[in-house]
């Protein structure tokens, strides 16, 4: 019924020692922490005379994040303060990848709920997008986070169709496109749970991407986590589940019960 697991780990990837040169000071540096403040890192591609199969592997706590290089390579320090190793992996044979640059950081973000207010890969936003022009058109006078939290998801909820063709097509390496899924109305729940956070985020709302599972989906799912000032919570809200039930003739509860859920990853 939901998507196929997008899995952001690679498994059984072997990882080839860099050379020398690759850690020499005078050599360019692909990672660039200018916005480590805000709890984001930001690649460019080690080649771009041609195309290369290149993986971030973001570390923190013996927790292993890995993200393709592509289009709008800006990834999330999601696991809160402290020390993070930032690798940029190169593809060279069957599962063998070489490092081409590594640096740790420490991060002392401006707040807790920072990165959850940036555009990264996976939920890519900026103030041209037509996510970010609807939401503010949906927000226009509103004046409590929740308010415009609810307006927000009611328009999800109405305006979006699930896709059960691409949840079958739907490869690992899939990235969701905000202005894709809301042109076409219809997508996976890893589009509506980018979308919706896009939204959110444009208009200063912290928003998650979680991945897991609920109790009574057997797929892997996607869904939201919100974050609300006026009662210092996050909430979880499913606009997936609740667009299908809209559909159906029933009227869900924007609000979820958290015990209904397992996350596995957050972004």
């Amino acid at each position: 019924m939901f998507f196929r697991r997008l899995s952001m780990t690679v498994v059984g990837m072997c990882l080839l020692a860099a050379p020398a040169t690759a850690w020499a000071s005078s050599a360019p540096s692909f990672i660039d922490v200018s916005e480590l403040n805000n709890g984001i890192v930001k690649v460019q591609h080690h080649h771009s005379a041609q195309p290369v199969n290149e993986k971030v592997k973001i570390t923190k706590d013996n927790q292993n994040f890995y993200y393709s290089v592509k289009d709008n390579n800006r990834f999330p320090l999601q696991l809160g303060d402290g020390k993070y190793t930032i690798t940029l992996l190169q593809h060279v044979a069957n599962n063998k990848y070489r490092s081409i640059e590594s640096k740790e950081v420490n991060l002392t973000a401006s707040s807790p709920q920072a990165v959850f207010l940036q555009p990264i890969q996976m939920i890519y936003w900026n103030d041209k997008t037509n996510a970010t022009a609807k939401a503010r058109e949906l927000t226009k006078g509103l004046k409590t986070d929740k308010e415009k939290v609810q307006a927000i998801y009611n328009y999800v909820i109405q305006n979006v169709q699930y896709d059960y063709a691409k949840a079958n097509q739907v490869t690992s390496e899939y990235i969701p496109s905000v202005d894709a899924t809301l042109t076409a109305g219809q997508g996976i729940c890893y589009d509506y749970a980018s979308l919706f956070a896009a939204m959110l985020r444009s208009q200063g709302i912290p928003a998650k991407l979680v991945m897991g599972r609920k109790n009574d989906i057997p797929q892997y799912h996607a869904w939201n986590e919100i974050y609300l000032k006026e009662t210092n919570e996050w909430i979880t809200v499913d606009t997936t589940y609740d667009s299908i039930m809209v559909k159906g003739t029933k009227k869900p509860a924007m609000i979820k019960n958290k015990s209904e859920y397992v996350i596995e990853k957050q972004y």
